[in-house]
């Protein structure tokens, strides 16, 4: 799954994830029923972040 290390961040009650390689910024959201979930590529660590996130802010308004 990734080749630094990983590191775990929580927004809004939901868990995510953040890695890096190869220069760039890796974020994973676990979907709560552990089937599936979401995969983003970010240009830094800041960005994925945001980008993690927006699609939990998103997520949460659709259900």
């Amino acid at each position: 799954m990734r080749s630094g290390s990983s590191h775990r961040k929580r927004h809004l009650g939901v868990d995510f994830a953040i890695w890096s390689s190869g220069g760039t910024w890796f974020w994973l959201l676990v979907n709560a029923s552990g089937e599936g979930g979401t995969i983003g590529a970010s240009a830094d660590e800041a960005q994925a972040v945001q980008d993690a996130c927006l699609s939990i802010k998103e997520r949460v308004t659709v259900f």
